[in-house]
């Protein structure tokens, strides 16, 4: 039977050290699904380390039995409360009416102050969202410091819009 010796082990637990050290850390992906908060409230700034504006509710429905964020304006915009930036990976969107459950918004991201992506004015770019929740998620994929959500001209789309499982990860 082969056993390690205790040198063969000193001499490998360094260099397994070193390739650990080596190895990129991976920021660990977060959910936010509001389902602490109480219905019929605004969404609190700050909450999970965000500042969500005065354009969030946080509602529950009979057919939507966890809490989720609703829109209430049209002006929505979610960034850290610390101004540290993170990885945006989408949130699942939908529509709170029955009938006319279709929509549409733009991603517009910013990072320091900069926009680092927009999809106005771009087809392609366009989120659109029905009545079943359906992840939504910018093409852009780099660190951001905050998002915000843009309207086509007919403005209507952002009074029945729902958002749940914000997904996000710390930027290093």
């Amino acid at each position: 039977m082969n056993t390690p010796t205790l040198r063969t082990l000193c001499r490998a637990l360094p260099l397994a050290a070193l390739l650990a050290a080596a190895a990129p850390a991976q920021a660990q992906a977060q959910t936010l699904t509001f389902n602490d908060l109480l219905s019929s409230v605004q969404v609190p700034t700050p909450y999970q380390g965000f500042q969500w504006g005065a354009g969030w509710y946080a509602y529950k429905t009979t057919d939507k039995p966890t809490v989720y964020a609703s829109a209430s304006t049209a002006s929505l915009f979610v960034r850290r409360f610390d101004g540290k930036p993170f990885f945006f990976d989408g949130a699942d969107f939908w529509s709170r009416r029955g009938l006319d459950a279709n929509g549409a918004f733009w991603f517009v991201l910013y990072l320091k102050g900069k926009t680092v992506y927009t999809g106005v004015n771009n087809s392609k770019a366009r989120m659109r969202f029905t009545a079943t929740p359906t992840l939504l998620k910018p093409p852009y994929t780099g660190a951001v410091d905050m998002i915000a959500l843009a309207f086509p001209s007919s403005g209507k789309d952002w009074n029945h819009l729902a958002m749940d499982n914000f997904r996000f990860r710390p930027a290093p």
